[in-house]
């Protein structure tokens, strides 16, 4: 199993970044993992966006899924008819896409899309990947989600504050990437979003292996965030960047 980084900025992509985006790959199927801004670009640069298996989104928020509205253009206007292409997400995320577009349009993107709206808890089958998810807490629905495939895991937070959701479903994981928004905790602040001491402590908590710290807000400092986060977690801290990659393995 590997994953790219296709997009590692929260809320809006830093300067020549993108936003929240990942491709994760496995026996030569191709899984996009939230469509945050920018992500379709660096997508590109892997493959044609034509070979795209299926897309999973954590939640409706902008900064995770706004380009699949460039998938669907790129696909309505292909030379040559394409399949649907399967998108698996919780409810909302389609009707936000959707509101982009006048009815006729809605009416395509139905056409473009094999939308599966998925629920907390549910388990699903994505090619060779086994898929479980878990609500954590955020604005709006968010999944943070579990995937398996020939005896290794990786977990992804998508958006999420501190809750003992997460280490449950990080149970064990070889590779736990999680957002890591912000360097402190302020008063005031809604509990919605991590610190790197707070994604340390669900890793330690979890027993993953490593973690791979991502979501950063454009401009802070993450070599701070990756501090916070080793002195929380004993195991292997990692940065996310555009077009890191990273092996999934035991």
């Amino acid at each position: 199993m590997e994953l790219v980084v296709l997009g590692s900025s929260g809320a809006f992509p830093a300067a020549g970044g993108a936003a929240a985006g990942y491709l994760l790959r496995h026996d030569g199927f191709r899984v996009w993992v939230d469509a945050g801004t920018g992500t379709f670009a660096n997508l590109q640069l892997e493959m044609a966006y034509d070979e795209v298996d299926a897309v999973l989104v954590t939640h409706e928020h902008v900064d995770h899924c706004i380009d699949l509205y460039p998938v669907y253009i790129a696909r309505l206007f292909h030379p040559e008819p394409l399949p649907p292409l399967p998108l698996f997400a919780p409810k909302g995320v389609f009707e936000r896409l959707a509101a982009l577009e006048d009815a006729q349009g809605v009416e395509e993107m139905r056409r473009i899309f094999d939308v599966h709206e998925i629920e907390s808890g549910q388990e699903f089958e994505v090619g060779p990947f086994s898929v479980r998810t878990r609500l954590l807490p955020h604005w709006v629905p968010n999944l943070g989600m579990r995937f398996e495939a020939n005896g290794t895991s990786l977990v992804y937070t998508g958006d999420t504050g501190p809750t003992d959701e997460l280490p449950e479903l990080a149970r064990g994981a070889d590779l736990l990437v999680s957002e890591a928004s912000w360097l402190d905790v302020r008063e005031g602040r809604d509990p919605y979003h991590l610190t790197g001491t707070q994604a340390g402590e669900h890793a330690a908590q979890a027993g993953a292996g490593r973690l791979l710290l991502s979501h950063f807000w454009p401009g802070s400092d993450r070599g701070t965030s990756a501090e916070q986060a080793s002195a929380a977690f004993d195991g292997e801290v990692l940065l996310a960047s555009e077009g890191s990659r990273h092996e999934v393995k035991p």
